[in-house]
């Protein structure tokens, strides 16, 4: 999922204003209400929205009765109602099935929360529902009360379908006259290419007919991308630059010679040191398996080091638990640990916000799209540091 959840902090205030949770520690002293407020509670969810829409929302989205809207960004909502968790389960768990939603996923998710996700035509929902119910207004010493919800959307890359044409009896082939033209065939023309995407395609990064957004990448694949995107973006910076491998280079791995297409990037690579080689006297790195699909934590590992720009530091599973919250950190090589706690430390741009959006899961293993390395590779640099491709396309 491609879901920018780069305002969840606004949820955090809002959960925190809204339920008054008894959780100890400074984030309850940071974000606790007023007392002068909590005399007489007020209950949200009226309908009243100090908030706009994006103005992309689609239509087909239903929103829930009354709700009132508190934050609204790219394609994120946050929503605030009077009525309680299993109200708000309900109305959209049998609004979806009755409207042809169908629902993907229900995925837990952390600070009681649980995603609940659904398509439709193009479109991509999540909800981001807590697991338990606000207190009442009478039960309540807080200033507000009531459900604060994250509706997001995306609209996926969806290929048109071509409308076989039949050809004219007794002629399998006809000529194209004015009389008998050729049948016009449907382009992706209409549909809304990704930013990224039309930003990497003008930097010659790859050809627009040759990207497919919800196909996996392979490693030899991000590994050219990655390089012609870093060299590009830095492209009025030489000194910044990753020095293509010459044919001459001793290969860095069995499995990728210097016949190989894409040995200068990948080779280049390997001796900038941003890909794990016997160069750097990584273990098992003697083969590159240029074929296998990427995974989330070798494009990490590969992508970090060239937005720091510095050696990783040694990291631990308690600091990933510390910033991430990972459930499964104890599964991510100890490599993608150090990238991912840099990563961290980028804010906003981080590359895992950017692409993977709101997630307690990383998933290590799991296979990386075309779309999610686009997404990677439009923006390079650490904390105020940065540029991305839409700085610098022509």
């Amino acid at each position: 999922m491609l879901y920018s959840w780069r305002k969840w902090s606004v949820c955090l205030v809002a959960i925190a204003a809204l339920w008054g949770c008894n959780q100890s520690g400074s984030l309850e002293d940071s974000l606790a209400p007023d007392p002068q407020l909590s005399q007489q509670p007020t209950v949200l969810g009226e309908g009243n929205s100090n908030a706009d829409l994006p103005e992309d929302f689609p239509a087909e989205i239903p929103l829930y009765p009354n709700a009132t809207l508190i934050q609204s960004q790219d394609n994120e909502t946050v929503w605030v109602i009077a009525d309680n968790v299993e109200q708000l389960e309900t109305f959209y768990r049998d609004t979806l099935a009755a409207e042809n939603w169908n629902i993907v996923a229900t995925e837990p998710a952390e600070l009681n929360y649980q995603q609940l996700v659904a398509t439709k035509n193009n479109i991509e929902l999540s909800i981001a529902i807590p697991t338990d119910s606000a207190p009442a207004a009478e039960e309540s010493e807080q200033a507000v009360v009531g459900t604060t919800f994250v509706l997001s959307y995306q609209i996926l890359d969806v290929q048109p379908q071509l409308d076989a044409v039949e050809p004219l009896e007794g002629n399998e082939n006809p000529a194209t006259t004015e009389e008998n033209p050729a049948p016009s065939i449907p382009t992706n023309s209409s549909k809304k290419t990704p930013e990224q995407v039309r930003d990497l395609v003008a930097l010659d990064v790859f050809k627009n007919g040759d990207f497919q957004s919800n196909e996996i990448i392979s490693r030899r694949q991000f590994a050219r991308w990655l390089f012609k995107a870093h060299n590009a973006i830095y492209g009025d910076r030489p000194n910044q630059q990753i020095r293509p491998a010459n044919s001459t280079s001793s290969a860095a791995f069995q499995d990728v010679p210097s016949s190989d297409p894409d040995f200068r990037f990948i080779q280049g690579l390997a001796e900038a040191g941003i890909i794990p080689s016997k160069l750097t006297s990584a273990t098992n790195a003697s083969t590159f398996r240029p074929d296998a699909p990427l995974t989330r934590e070798t494009l990490i590992t590969w992508k970090v080091p060239l937005d720091r720009r510095q050696a990783l530091p040694p990291t631990t599973l308690e600091q990933i638990a510390e910033t991430w919250g990972f459930q499964d950190a104890a599964e991510i090589d100890s490599r993608a640990l150090q990238a991912l706690y840099v990563d961290f430390q980028n804010g906003d741009q981080a590359n895992t916000r950017r692409i993977f959006g709101y997630t307690t899961l990383f998933q290590p293993t799991k296979p990386v799209t075309q779309a999610e390395a686009a997404i990677a590779l439009w923006y390079f640099g650490f904390q105020s540091d940065g540029i991305s491709a839409a700085d610098i396309s022509p």
